[in-house]
């Protein structure tokens, strides 16, 4: 019986004349997973409780460090900064997908983009340490990885807005919302590789080994995530 009522549903939906006007049909979102979704959203609820001063501590930290490089350096060398920014970092990892699921940029359910986006954290992370300890500069790759988190926290914190905006508006379109994340993403993308190059480059690093680094440790592991995401 629910099964019947959803399809209908989901017909009147397609065929309204709101959307007919819009000339875009919303995918159809089909959660397998209905109570691990909810004990995701109760886990985060609880987390930010347990670390609510350091989650908006590292929020408002991470924004100023975005526009001001002195407080980037700050926070690099303060310990205690660091560590609130990887407490919210991992609340920002299930919000995120979380954002992603509700605006339908993926067509994967929500446990699997949970799992896309803790793979790619795992490994990436990884990988940073791999490079540093071969290279002989782990100081330099942590410096770099702090910054990832950060851009990490303000992505997670604008992709909320979005999703509370396009709530509160009644927008359905997933192309709007996929056009407004990739949008903010590459901003934060071109800000995070030129940092990157001026702490290369003050680390006496060539221009060619921070190429090679965009490329391997940066463009190659986000383009699978995308494709995995997208299901290209």
């Amino acid at each position: 019986m629910f099964t019947i009522l959803q399809t209908i549903g989901q017909d009147c939906w397609q065929s309204s004349t709101l959307m007919t006007l819009a000339g875009e049909i919303p995918p159809a979102v089909t959660e397998s997973h209905p109570a691990a979704t909810t004990y995701a959203l109760l886990l985060c609820l609880i987390y930010f409780m347990i670390f609510v001063e350091s989650s908006f501590f590292s929020v408002a930290i991470s924004w100023r460090s975005l526009f001001n490089r002195i407080a980037l350096e700050d926070t690099i060398a303060n310990k205690n900064l660091i560590y609130s920014i990887n407490n919210t970092v991992l609340l920002c990892i299930p919000l995120l997908a979380l954002v992603l699921y509700f605006l339908n940029v993926s067509q994967m359910h929500f446990i699997f983009i949970l799992c896309a986006l803790v793979v790619f954290g795992a490994v990436h992370y990884g990988l940073f340490m791999l490079v540093g300890w071969l290279k002989q500069c782990i100081e330099m790759m942590r410096a770099v990885s702090i910054c990832g988190r950060m851009h990490l926290v303000v992505f997670t914190t604008f992709a909320l807005v979005l999703l509370a905006v396009f709530a509160l508006a009644g927008i359905h379109s997933a192309r709007a919302a996929s056009i407004a994340l990739a949008a903010a993403f590459g901003a934060l993308f071109i800000l995070r590789a030129y940092r990157s190059r001026r702490i290369f480059a003050e680390n006496n690093f060539s221009l060619l080994f921070w190429f090679l680094y965009l490329c391997t440790l940066e463009i190659l592991p986000l383009g699978v995530l995308i494709c995995v995401l997208t299901r290209i």
